[in-house]
Protein backbone atom coordinates (compact mmCIF):
# COMPACT_ATOMS: atom_id res chain seq x y z
CA UNK A 1 0.00 0.00 0.00
CA UNK A 2 2.70 2.52 0.78
CA UNK A 3 4.56 2.06 -2.44
CA UNK A 4 0.95 2.67 -4.36
CA UNK A 5 0.36 5.83 -2.19
CA UNK A 6 4.23 6.99 -3.47
CA UNK A 7 3.44 6.22 -7.18
CA UNK A 8 -0.28 7.46 -8.12
CA UNK A 9 0.88 11.31 -7.95
CA UNK A 10 3.57 10.61 -10.22
CA UNK A 11 1.49 8.58 -12.45
CA UNK A 12 -1.58 11.84 -11.81
CA UNK A 13 1.15 14.14 -13.09
CA UNK A 14 2.02 12.14 -16.00
CA UNK A 15 -1.35 12.25 -17.09
CA UNK A 16 -2.30 15.79 -16.88
CA UNK A 17 1.23 17.14 -18.46
CA UNK A 18 -0.01 14.81 -21.47
CA UNK A 19 -3.50 15.85 -21.37
CA UNK A 20 -1.74 19.75 -21.48
CA UNK A 21 0.46 19.01 -24.51
CA UNK A 22 -2.28 17.74 -26.58
CA UNK A 23 -4.59 19.91 -25.77
CA UNK A 24 -1.74 23.02 -26.11
CA UNK A 25 -1.62 21.17 -30.02
CA UNK A 26 -4.79 20.76 -30.63
CA UNK A 27 -5.71 17.25 -30.28
CA UNK A 28 -9.13 15.87 -29.12
CA UNK A 29 -9.60 12.30 -26.68
CA UNK A 30 -10.31 9.67 -29.54
CA UNK A 31 -13.07 7.64 -30.02
CA UNK A 32 -13.22 3.75 -29.40
CA UNK A 33 -13.45 3.18 -32.74
CA UNK A 34 -10.75 5.82 -34.26
CA UNK A 35 -8.06 4.10 -31.78
CA UNK A 36 -8.57 0.66 -33.51
CA UNK A 37 -5.80 -0.31 -36.30
CA UNK A 38 -7.30 0.89 -40.11
CA UNK A 39 -8.47 -1.72 -41.85
CA UNK A 40 -7.28 -2.77 -45.13
CA UNK A 41 -9.58 -2.51 -48.13
CA UNK A 42 -10.20 -6.24 -49.67
CA UNK A 43 -8.34 -6.48 -53.20
CA UNK A 44 -10.87 -7.03 -55.98
CA UNK A 45 -10.70 -10.75 -57.50
CA UNK A 46 -8.34 -10.41 -60.67
CA UNK A 47 -11.45 -11.33 -62.98
CA UNK A 48 -15.10 -9.58 -63.80
CA UNK A 49 -18.30 -11.26 -62.02
CA UNK A 50 -21.76 -10.41 -62.72
CA UNK A 51 -24.65 -12.49 -64.36
CA UNK A 52 -23.47 -13.44 -67.65
CA UNK A 53 -25.93 -12.49 -70.73
CA UNK A 54 -24.96 -13.63 -73.64
CA UNK A 55 -21.70 -13.79 -75.91
CA UNK A 56 -20.55 -11.92 -78.77
CA UNK A 57 -18.72 -12.56 -82.06
CA UNK A 58 -15.25 -10.61 -81.86
CA UNK A 59 -13.12 -12.11 -84.45
CA UNK A 60 -11.98 -15.89 -85.78
CA UNK A 61 -8.44 -16.90 -85.61
CA UNK A 62 -7.93 -19.23 -88.70
CA UNK A 63 -6.37 -22.51 -88.19
CA UNK A 64 -5.80 -25.34 -91.31
CA UNK A 65 -7.64 -28.40 -90.46
CA UNK A 66 -9.63 -29.42 -87.78
CA UNK A 67 -8.68 -28.30 -84.92
CA UNK A 68 -9.14 -30.33 -82.32
CA UNK A 69 -8.61 -28.28 -79.02
CA UNK A 70 -7.69 -24.88 -77.48
CA UNK A 71 -6.07 -24.20 -74.07
CA UNK A 72 -5.23 -21.17 -72.38
CA UNK A 73 -1.14 -21.17 -71.60
CA UNK A 74 0.21 -21.13 -68.13
CA UNK A 75 1.38 -17.44 -69.29
CA UNK A 76 -2.43 -16.03 -69.83
CA UNK A 77 -1.14 -14.16 -72.57
CA UNK A 78 -1.27 -16.78 -75.25
CA UNK A 79 -3.64 -19.47 -76.77
CA UNK A 80 -2.48 -23.00 -78.16
CA UNK A 81 -4.45 -24.88 -80.69
CA UNK A 82 -3.69 -27.94 -81.66
CA UNK A 83 -5.20 -28.94 -85.39
CA UNK A 84 -5.55 -32.75 -85.69
CA UNK A 85 -5.45 -33.10 -89.58
CA UNK A 86 -2.37 -30.36 -90.33
CA UNK A 87 -0.24 -32.30 -88.20
CA UNK A 88 0.31 -28.84 -86.05
CA UNK A 89 0.05 -27.36 -83.03
CA UNK A 90 -0.27 -23.05 -83.23
CA UNK A 91 0.30 -20.53 -80.96
CA UNK A 92 -1.67 -16.98 -81.39
CA UNK A 93 -1.46 -13.86 -78.86
CA UNK A 94 -5.05 -13.25 -76.93
CA UNK A 95 -3.70 -9.18 -77.31
CA UNK A 96 -3.51 -8.85 -80.92
CA UNK A 97 -4.94 -12.26 -82.27
CA UNK A 98 -1.72 -12.41 -83.94
CA UNK A 99 -0.26 -15.97 -84.73
CA UNK A 100 3.26 -16.21 -82.91
CA UNK A 101 4.31 -19.76 -83.78
CA UNK A 102 3.52 -22.64 -85.74
CA UNK A 103 4.99 -26.34 -84.43
CA UNK A 104 5.13 -28.94 -86.66
CA UNK A 105 4.38 -32.78 -85.12
CA UNK A 106 4.66 -35.98 -86.76
CA UNK A 107 0.92 -37.12 -86.06
CA UNK A 108 -2.16 -35.75 -85.17
CA UNK A 109 -2.45 -33.61 -82.22
CA UNK A 110 -5.08 -34.27 -79.57
CA UNK A 111 -4.77 -32.47 -76.52
CA UNK A 112 -1.95 -30.33 -74.68
CA UNK A 113 -1.40 -29.53 -70.73
CA UNK A 114 1.54 -27.59 -69.60
CA UNK A 115 4.96 -27.62 -67.48
CA UNK A 116 3.78 -25.33 -64.39
CA UNK A 117 6.87 -23.17 -65.76
CA UNK A 118 4.95 -22.64 -68.56
CA UNK A 119 8.30 -24.23 -70.38
CA UNK A 120 6.67 -27.46 -71.90
CA UNK A 121 4.16 -28.68 -73.95
CA UNK A 122 2.82 -32.31 -73.33
CA UNK A 123 0.63 -33.45 -76.81
CA UNK A 124 -0.68 -36.54 -77.30
CA UNK A 125 -0.56 -37.85 -80.93
CA UNK A 126 -3.88 -39.66 -81.97
CA UNK A 127 -2.01 -42.83 -83.99
CA UNK A 128 1.08 -43.24 -82.91
CA UNK A 129 0.41 -44.50 -79.23
CA UNK A 130 2.70 -41.74 -77.69
CA UNK A 131 2.68 -37.81 -76.50
CA UNK A 132 5.71 -35.56 -77.09
CA UNK A 133 7.09 -33.13 -74.97
CA UNK A 134 7.80 -29.68 -77.00
CA UNK A 135 10.04 -26.94 -75.83
CA UNK A 136 7.47 -24.20 -76.08
CA UNK A 137 10.00 -21.07 -76.49
CA UNK A 138 12.32 -23.14 -79.26
CA UNK A 139 9.29 -24.31 -80.56
CA UNK A 140 10.58 -28.17 -81.52
CA UNK A 141 9.68 -31.75 -80.00
CA UNK A 142 12.37 -32.74 -77.66
CA UNK A 143 10.98 -36.11 -75.91
CA UNK A 144 8.48 -38.34 -76.88
CA UNK A 145 6.83 -41.21 -74.18
CA UNK A 146 5.05 -44.27 -75.35
CA UNK A 147 1.27 -44.43 -74.02
CA UNK A 148 -1.72 -46.70 -74.82
CA UNK A 149 -3.45 -46.87 -77.98
CA UNK A 150 -4.83 -43.52 -78.98
CA UNK A 151 -4.28 -41.28 -76.18
CA UNK A 152 -6.19 -38.61 -75.48
CA UNK A 153 -6.61 -36.11 -73.00
CA UNK A 154 -3.67 -35.05 -70.75
CA UNK A 155 -2.86 -33.65 -67.82
CA UNK A 156 -0.51 -32.68 -65.61
CA UNK A 157 -0.13 -32.61 -62.14
CA UNK A 158 -0.24 -29.23 -59.89
CA UNK A 159 3.51 -29.72 -58.96
CA UNK A 160 4.28 -31.17 -62.50
CA UNK A 161 5.39 -34.26 -61.50
CA UNK A 162 2.88 -36.19 -62.85
CA UNK A 163 1.39 -36.36 -66.49
CA UNK A 164 -2.06 -38.47 -66.79
CA UNK A 165 -2.90 -39.94 -70.45
CA UNK A 166 -6.04 -41.69 -71.49
CA UNK A 167 -5.59 -44.08 -73.62
CA UNK A 168 -9.09 -44.67 -75.67
CA UNK A 169 -8.46 -47.60 -77.47
CA UNK A 170 -6.54 -49.62 -74.98
CA UNK A 171 -9.00 -48.76 -71.86
CA UNK A 172 -6.40 -47.74 -70.01
CA UNK A 173 -4.46 -44.85 -68.30
CA UNK A 174 -0.44 -44.43 -68.81
CA UNK A 175 1.42 -42.53 -65.88
CA UNK A 176 4.09 -40.63 -67.03
CA UNK A 177 7.37 -39.40 -64.82
CA UNK A 178 7.64 -36.01 -66.08
CA UNK A 179 11.38 -35.20 -65.33
CA UNK A 180 12.46 -39.09 -65.84
CA UNK A 181 10.32 -38.65 -69.35
CA UNK A 182 9.15 -42.05 -69.01
CA UNK A 183 5.87 -44.33 -68.28
CA UNK A 184 6.10 -45.51 -64.59
CA UNK A 185 2.42 -47.69 -64.62
CA UNK A 186 -0.03 -48.22 -67.04
CA UNK A 187 -3.61 -49.12 -64.98
CA UNK A 188 -6.33 -50.68 -66.44
CA UNK A 189 -9.93 -49.40 -66.66
CA UNK A 190 -13.53 -51.04 -67.26
CA UNK A 191 -14.30 -48.99 -70.42
CA UNK A 192 -13.12 -46.02 -72.31
CA UNK A 193 -11.16 -43.24 -70.74
CA UNK A 194 -11.61 -39.52 -71.83
CA UNK A 195 -11.73 -36.31 -69.36
CA UNK A 196 -8.71 -36.21 -66.91
CA UNK A 197 -8.47 -33.67 -63.56
CA UNK A 198 -6.38 -33.81 -60.52
CA UNK A 199 -7.87 -32.39 -57.07
CA UNK A 200 -6.19 -28.26 -56.36
CA UNK A 201 -3.21 -30.65 -54.00
CA UNK A 202 -2.51 -33.19 -56.73
CA UNK A 203 -3.42 -36.01 -54.09
CA UNK A 204 -5.83 -37.33 -56.28
CA UNK A 205 -6.60 -37.72 -60.27
CA UNK A 206 -10.53 -38.20 -61.54
CA UNK A 207 -10.70 -39.88 -65.05
CA UNK A 208 -13.56 -39.97 -66.84
CA UNK A 209 -14.70 -43.53 -67.67
CA UNK A 210 -16.42 -42.33 -71.02
CA UNK A 211 -17.38 -46.14 -71.61
CA UNK A 212 -19.20 -46.40 -68.59
CA UNK A 213 -20.79 -43.56 -65.70
CA UNK A 214 -18.29 -43.14 -63.46
CA UNK A 215 -15.30 -41.38 -62.64
CA UNK A 216 -12.44 -43.12 -61.21
CA UNK A 217 -10.40 -42.14 -58.71
CA UNK A 218 -6.53 -42.32 -58.57
CA UNK A 219 -4.26 -41.83 -55.51
CA UNK A 220 -1.41 -40.24 -57.29
CA UNK A 221 0.56 -40.52 -53.37
CA UNK A 222 -0.72 -44.15 -53.54
CA UNK A 223 0.73 -46.41 -56.06
CA UNK A 224 -1.43 -44.18 -58.01
CA UNK A 225 -4.35 -46.76 -57.74
CA UNK A 226 -7.68 -46.89 -58.36
CA UNK A 227 -9.40 -46.11 -54.86
CA UNK A 228 -12.81 -45.93 -56.18
CA UNK A 229 -15.23 -45.23 -58.68
CA UNK A 230 -17.85 -42.14 -58.21
CA UNK A 231 -21.11 -42.19 -60.41
CA UNK A 232 -21.51 -39.22 -62.78
CA UNK A 233 -24.45 -39.80 -64.87
CA UNK A 234 -24.10 -41.59 -68.39
CA UNK A 235 -20.80 -41.35 -70.55
CA UNK A 236 -18.76 -38.79 -69.21
CA UNK A 237 -16.39 -36.74 -71.57
CA UNK A 238 -14.81 -34.06 -69.78
CA UNK A 239 -14.70 -33.02 -65.89
CA UNK A 240 -13.22 -29.67 -64.49
CA UNK A 241 -12.00 -29.18 -60.93
CA UNK A 242 -13.00 -25.87 -58.99
CA UNK A 243 -10.41 -23.69 -57.55
CA UNK A 244 -10.92 -24.96 -54.35
CA UNK A 245 -11.48 -28.38 -54.63
CA UNK A 246 -15.15 -28.18 -53.83
CA UNK A 247 -16.99 -29.20 -56.77
CA UNK A 248 -16.55 -31.50 -60.11
CA UNK A 249 -18.09 -30.61 -63.36
CA UNK A 250 -18.69 -33.38 -65.83
CA UNK A 251 -20.19 -33.50 -69.53
CA UNK A 252 -22.26 -36.22 -70.17
CA UNK A 253 -22.01 -36.79 -74.24
CA UNK A 254 -24.84 -39.20 -74.84
CA UNK A 255 -27.55 -37.80 -72.63
CA UNK A 256 -26.54 -33.92 -73.35
CA UNK A 257 -25.75 -33.13 -69.87
CA UNK A 258 -23.41 -31.50 -67.28
CA UNK A 259 -23.38 -32.89 -63.45
CA UNK A 260 -22.18 -31.20 -60.59
CA UNK A 261 -20.53 -33.06 -57.93
CA UNK A 262 -19.69 -32.78 -54.30
CA UNK A 263 -15.77 -33.39 -54.69
CA UNK A 264 -15.52 -34.74 -51.44
CA UNK A 265 -18.26 -36.79 -50.24
CA UNK A 266 -19.04 -38.31 -54.27
CA UNK A 267 -22.48 -37.08 -54.52
CA UNK A 268 -24.34 -35.28 -57.42
CA UNK A 269 -25.93 -31.75 -56.38
CA UNK A 270 -27.39 -31.15 -59.49
CA UNK A 271 -28.06 -31.89 -63.45
CA UNK A 272 -28.17 -29.71 -66.29
CA UNK A 273 -29.91 -30.79 -69.44
CA UNK A 274 -27.71 -28.69 -72.36
CA UNK A 275 -27.44 -29.55 -75.81
CA UNK A 276 -26.70 -32.95 -77.97
CA UNK A 277 -23.30 -34.29 -77.55
CA UNK A 278 -22.35 -32.27 -75.23
CA UNK A 279 -18.11 -32.11 -75.47
CA UNK A 280 -15.72 -30.02 -73.62
CA UNK A 281 -16.59 -27.50 -70.64
CA UNK A 282 -14.87 -24.21 -69.53
CA UNK A 283 -15.33 -22.12 -66.19
CA UNK A 284 -15.51 -18.80 -65.78
CA UNK A 285 -12.80 -17.38 -63.35
CA UNK A 286 -15.55 -16.56 -60.85
CA UNK A 287 -16.86 -19.91 -60.99
CA UNK A 288 -20.25 -19.11 -61.10
CA UNK A 289 -21.19 -20.26 -65.01
CA UNK A 290 -19.77 -22.91 -67.08
CA UNK A 291 -19.47 -23.07 -71.10
CA UNK A 292 -20.23 -26.55 -73.13
CA UNK A 293 -19.70 -27.40 -76.80
CA UNK A 294 -23.01 -28.91 -77.82
CA UNK A 295 -21.33 -30.46 -80.66
CA UNK A 296 -24.33 -31.28 -82.70
CA UNK A 297 -26.88 -28.40 -81.95
CA UNK A 298 -23.84 -26.46 -83.49
CA UNK A 299 -23.88 -23.88 -80.34
CA UNK A 300 -21.88 -22.82 -77.18
CA UNK A 301 -24.45 -23.16 -73.89
CA UNK A 302 -23.66 -21.19 -70.89
CA UNK A 303 -25.20 -22.54 -67.60
CA UNK A 304 -25.83 -21.02 -64.19
CA UNK A 305 -23.76 -23.19 -61.55
CA UNK A 306 -25.84 -21.77 -58.23
CA UNK A 307 -29.25 -23.53 -60.03
CA UNK A 308 -27.63 -25.54 -62.69
CA UNK A 309 -29.99 -24.25 -65.44
CA UNK A 310 -28.36 -23.61 -69.15
CA UNK A 311 -29.49 -20.40 -69.14
CA UNK A 312 -28.85 -19.61 -73.05
CA UNK A 313 -27.36 -20.90 -76.06
CA UNK A 314 -25.09 -19.04 -78.95
CA UNK A 315 -24.96 -20.42 -82.62
CA UNK A 316 -21.49 -21.93 -83.38
CA UNK A 317 -20.11 -24.22 -85.41
CA UNK A 318 -18.91 -27.68 -84.77
CA UNK A 319 -17.46 -26.50 -81.17
CA UNK A 320 -15.35 -29.52 -80.06
CA UNK A 321 -12.36 -27.60 -77.84
CA UNK A 322 -13.13 -24.39 -75.90
CA UNK A 323 -10.81 -22.28 -72.96
CA UNK A 324 -12.00 -18.94 -71.26
CA UNK A 325 -9.62 -15.79 -70.66
CA UNK A 326 -8.18 -15.02 -67.13
CA UNK A 327 -10.34 -12.54 -67.07
CA UNK A 328 -13.43 -13.76 -68.06
CA UNK A 329 -14.00 -11.55 -70.44
CA UNK A 330 -13.58 -13.42 -73.70
CA UNK A 331 -14.57 -17.23 -74.32
CA UNK A 332 -12.49 -19.19 -77.16
CA UNK A 333 -14.14 -22.15 -79.39
CA UNK A 334 -12.47 -24.27 -81.22
CA UNK A 335 -14.36 -25.01 -84.74
CA UNK A 336 -13.86 -28.64 -86.29
CA UNK A 337 -15.53 -26.87 -89.31
CA UNK A 338 -14.68 -24.58 -90.57
CA UNK A 339 -11.22 -25.01 -89.21
CA UNK A 340 -11.13 -21.60 -87.20
CA UNK A 341 -11.12 -20.67 -83.21
CA UNK A 342 -13.94 -18.12 -82.60
CA UNK A 343 -13.25 -15.41 -80.34
CA UNK A 344 -16.51 -14.24 -78.17
CA UNK A 345 -17.05 -11.25 -75.99
CA UNK A 346 -18.47 -12.47 -72.69
CA UNK A 347 -21.07 -10.00 -72.11
CA UNK A 348 -22.88 -9.12 -68.39
CA UNK A 349 -25.04 -7.18 -66.69
CA UNK A 350 -23.50 -4.11 -65.88
CA UNK A 351 -22.44 -4.19 -62.12
CA UNK A 352 -19.70 -1.55 -61.68
CA UNK A 353 -16.69 -3.55 -63.32
CA UNK A 354 -14.50 -1.50 -66.04
CA UNK A 355 -15.36 -2.73 -68.92
CA UNK A 356 -13.01 -3.34 -71.81
CA UNK A 357 -11.69 -6.69 -73.27
CA UNK A 358 -7.97 -7.40 -71.90
CA UNK A 359 -5.46 -10.39 -71.45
Amino acid sequence: MKGSVKRCPVAALALITALALCAAAGCRPSSNDALKAPVAEEEAPPWLSGRVTGLELLTTLKVEAGPKSVELMPDGRHLWVNDLYAHRCFIFSIEDYARTMAISLPDEPVEVDFSPDGREAWVSLYNSAKVVVVDIDGGAVIASVPTGAVPKEVQVSPDGRWVYVSNWDSNSVTVIDAAARAAVKTVPLYGTPRGICFSPDGGLAYVCVMGGDTLAVFDTAGGHLVTKQIYCGENPRHVLCTRGGEYLYVSNNIPGTVTKLDRLNGTILGTAKVGSKARTIALTPDEGWLFVCNYDDNAVGCVDTASMRQVFTRGCSKPIGMAVSPSGDRLFVSNYAPPQVSVFAITREESGEESGVGP
